[in-house]
């Protein structure tokens, strides 16, 4: 007697794949083979508004007075079910709300440090200032409290300094008078505070260059991207024969694009660049009469 004819299967390839969160396993929806066991959870347990739906809380920040690693005590008289507290427990939680607050601010150094860092977050959003920024300002700020360079002095102006000195280390244009109009603090009360951070510090910042003023002044006065490259290399020219050494970025920027704009044919006065650049339009002409033999105008 003859046996059947037994057709051999081909393997399945496993194209689709279902994935199973509650029992943590990965099947074929094909041949119905288990592929993966035991898969771990990497989604987060809660959305918390505040954590920005971490896993595991904020990270640690120095912008964070405490670093982002004390206790929090909520408002609200609920439990962790959503049922309202007894009313003889309702006393114990705002004796242990009170002095949660407390704690996290044990002596006059740590309020201080608290108002300094909102001063701080404020300019983030109106100097338009990256989150590397503010942090470096951060840090310089409690170098300087730890140092006890605060005490007597306000702490707009020790804020200020600490954000003129970190766009200073990291390359961003910013000056003490653009700080000074954001804070409504008294220039002279910042860069006071400036020079005593640079000594007490050690702080080591690089000179800035005038690239960066030249495309910043460039762009508020709605200049075209030929005028910015003639600037840029006329500057380039200047450094070569090395008379733009010593003298205010922002001048020898100014100087630069009136040069730019005269070798181009835009007709830009010395008055219009001297109310955008800050730098007073007898400054523009003496920087103008001293680099003009260096460079070919017509």
């Amino acid at each position: 007697m003859e046996k059947p004819f037994l057709q051999e299967k081909t393997p399945c390839i496993h194209l689709t794949i279902i994935s199973d969160d509650v029992i943590g396993e990965k099947i074929c929806k094909s041949c119905g083979v288990v592929l993966v066991q035991n898969m771990v959870d990497y989604s987060s347990d809660g959305y918390v508004e505040d954590f920005k739906n971490s896993r595991t809380g904020p990270g640690i920040s120095v912008m964070i007075h405490d670093g982002g690693l004390s206790t929090m005590v909520g408002r609200s008289n609920k439990d962790s079910s959503g049922s309202p507290l007894p009313y003889g427990m309702r006393g114990s939680f705002n004796r242990m709300r009170m002095w949660d607050s407390r704690s996290k601010t044990k002596n006059t150094s740590q309020r201080n440090l608290i108002v300094a860092l909102s001063e701080i977050s404020k300019l983030k959003e109106k100097m338009s200032l990256s989150d590397a920024i503010i942090e470096r300002a951060a840090y310089f700020y409690r170098r300087a409290s730890e140092k006890k360079l605060v005490r007597g002095r306000t702490i707009k102006g020790i804020v200020g300094a600490c954000i003129y000195a970190a766009c200073r280390d990291l390359g961003t244009t910013r000056t003490i008078i653009d700080i000074s109009k954001c804070m409504q603090e008294k220039r002279n009360i910042i860069a006071k505070s400036y020079r005593l951070l640079f000594q007490q510090l050690s702080l080591e910042v690089s000179i800035p260059d005038s690239t960066s003023s030249i495309i910043k002044f460039s762009n508020n006065l709605e200049l075209s991207e030929k005028v910015k490259r003639e600037a840029i290399f006329i500057l380039d020219i200047l450094k070569e024969k090395q008379v733009v050494a010593g003298k205010k970025p922002d001048a020898v920027a100014a100087t630069v694009i009136h040069m730019a704009c005269i070798k181009t044919g835009i007709n830009l006065s010395q008055q219009q660049i001297s109310r955008v650049s800050g730098i007073t339009a007898v400054t523009i002409r003496n920087r103008y009469n001293e680099y003009k033999k260096y460079v070919e105008l017509v």
